[in-house]
């Protein structure tokens, strides 16, 4: 080891010793630490071994395939995350300059007229171009880590992008089996309207006549106008779901082109997935890891600060001159330094205790984000078990519904029961009949919001660190 190099390492180790005490990286706090269960608490319907990346095929409608290429294509949230992760790889690469040395030229050029001696006027032109180049020895890790944050970030924002995109397919999807159940709520609403139109004629003609009192006209009446004023109400929600529609895949308000009905729309076979399983393929809990791992190696970086900086720097360049030497002359310099901090008012201290405290803040979102997420899912699996026991009740009450209607028109028309029975078993007829329509509608959109929970098969990229 030459001179030059030895009083090097000499004033790097006098510089450690005078900065005093380098402060640990403390643990993440033992309470901020989470550990899926086993198995689920809720009773899985799981039908599917290996998640579907296009799963919303499986619902058979093209009209909604469409839909979904188009907001994938247009939709605005999608494009803003987009954006970020173009914005988070600009980050990155400029973390990753500050490992690389730097080169920089320079050229200047200088005339002056001045008297010698002797008396005697003389012009001299000096030309200087030059290179400089200079490096900082990453000796304690603090650019590299710092470029490690970078990274990570960069792939918290690209996970992030596919939480986005996930949540736009099963937006779209839950939002257009909400328009064709408010179809089926409007064509069911229609019918009954045509039916009670009938009844009111018949009501009308038989007051007219005397063979009913206005009792009967003006329950029949009553009835007609019960089931006309619910028409605009699904009507303002149709229109409305079709403006929400319009916007998730990007465009102004708009007509939406319907496909299946309702009753023909298939759920997804949901996939077969362990607790432990959701924190690989969930993007959500995946970006979390990612940020909680950034948080660390920021936090490396910071206690890093705390050492000193080795920097080398080179400059070589030409000088060409008419006076007083003709020959071109070399010049040249190289050096070393080193910067250590000794006093900076606590301010190195306060950077390393901020980055300790947004590392523990990732930790705590990162265990609120997998508590949610198994929530999220507990909460579809118990969804969907119930809805369809809800839906089996429906269709049960339906057909007893539908048959008392029968029984109560029958006894109505050979005079031993009132009208009133009539209208009653109409009434809740329409109800129930209602609430299946509902019912059946929650149940795809819960077998949705279920592989959304579940990840909706996205799967991370090899090179994603999840490491806590």
């Amino acid at each position: 080891m030459n001179a030059p190099l030895i009083k090097l390492s000499i004033l790097t180790a006098m510089a450690i010793s005078l900065n005093g005490c380098i402060p640990r990286i403390p643990a993440v706090p033992a309470t901020a630490r989470v550990q899926a269960p086993a198995h689920w608490h809720e009773q899985s319907t799981t039908t599917s071994q290996n998640p579907d990346a296009q799963w919303w095929k499986q619902l058979n409608d093209p009209v909604l395939d469409q839909l979904i290429n188009e907001a994938l294509t247009n939709n605005i949230d999608l494009a803003l995350a987009q954006t970020r992760v173009q914005e988070a790889l600009a980050q990155e690469h400029a973390s990753r300059a500050s490992l690389l040395p730097t080169l920089e030229a320079s050229g200047g050029t200088t005339r002056q007229k001045s008297l010698n001696a002797f008396g005697v006027a003389t012009l001299t032109r000096v030309e200087q171009p030059s290179f400089q180049a200079a490096y900082e020895l990453d000796v304690f890790g603090k650019n590299r880590h710092a470029y490690q944050a970078g990274r990570l970030n960069r792939q918290a924002t690209e996970t992030a992008e596919a939480a986005t995109r996930l949540s736009v397919i099963s937006t779209t999807v839950k939002s257009y089996i909400t328009l064709r159940a408010l179809d089926e709520k409007l064509n069911l609403l229609q019918k009954t309207l045509d039916a009670r139109q009938r009844e009111l004629k018949i009501a009308q003609s038989k007051a007219n006549v005397g063979y009913t009192s206005k009792l009967e006209l003006n329950q029949a009446q009553a009835e007609y106008a019960a089931t006309l004023q619910q028409i605009p109400v699904v009507q303002s929600s149709i229109s409305q779901q079709e403006h929400a529609l319009s916007m998730l895949v990007g465009s102004s308000s708009r007509t939406i082109e319907r496909g299946l009905p309702l009753s023909q729309l298939q759920a997804p076979a949901i996939p077969d997935m362990l607790p432990s399983e959701l924190m690989q393929n969930r993007p959500d809990i995946v970006q979390s890891s990612l940020l909680l791992a950034a948080s660390d190696a920021n936090l490396a970086s910071a206690r890093a600060q705390f050492l000193p900086s080795v920097k080398i720097s080179a400059t070589f360049g030409r000088i060409f001159s008419t006076a007083p030497i003709k020959e071109p002359v070399n010049v040249w310099s190289i050096g070393g330094s080193i910067l250590a901090p000794i006093f900076e008012g606590g301010s190195i201290k306060a950077n390393f205790d901020l980055n300790v405290a947004r590392r523990n803040e990732a930790a705590w979102n990162y265990r609120k984000t997998v508590l949610t997420a198994l929530k999220e899912v507990e909460d579809q699996l118990s969804a969907s078990y119930r809805l369809q026991e809800q839906e089996q009740a429906l269709e049960m009450e339906q057909k007893a519904l539908a048959s008392a209607l029968h029984h109560a028109s029958n006894r109505y028309h050979a005079g031993y029961s009132p009208y009133l029975d009539v209208l009653d078993s109409q009434r809740n007829l329409l109800s129930v009949e209602s609430q299946l329509i509902q019912s059946k509608a929650d149940y795809l959109n819960a077998q949705v919001s279920l592989y959304q929970a579940l990840g909706g098969g996205w799967t991370p990229a090899r090179n994603t660190d999840t490491q806590h």
